[in-house]
């Protein structure tokens, strides 16, 4: 996790909160399955990461497509970072 990088941030810092880790712990190359995070993780991760946002970015979205085909922390930092700039879900 890097403080430069607000995307890799929240993605971290809402991945440790949904499965109970340490957000300095995970890096971007971090493989989600080899962490726990499941379906279930996913969506409930999602939640987490809209939640933190929504005082900046109150129509953050994130979507299922997204939650599908990351497979690192920093694949669901990569969907963040446009919405992160915007403020809206894609």
């Amino acid at each position: 996790m890097t403080a430069t990088d607000p995307a890799l941030d929240l993605a971290a810092r809402a991945l440790a909160v949904v499965l109970d880790l340490e957000a300095v712990d995970l890096r971007a190359d971090s493989p989600l399955d080899d962490l726990g995070a499941d379906a279930v993780a996913r969506v409930q991760w999602a939640d987490v990461v809209e939640g933190l946002a929504a005082p900046d970015h109150p129509d953050l979205r994130v979507t299922d497509e997204a939650l599908v085909a990351a497979r690192t922390v920093g694949d669901l930092a990569a969907h963040l970072r446009p919405l992160l700039s915007t403020g809206v879900g894609a």
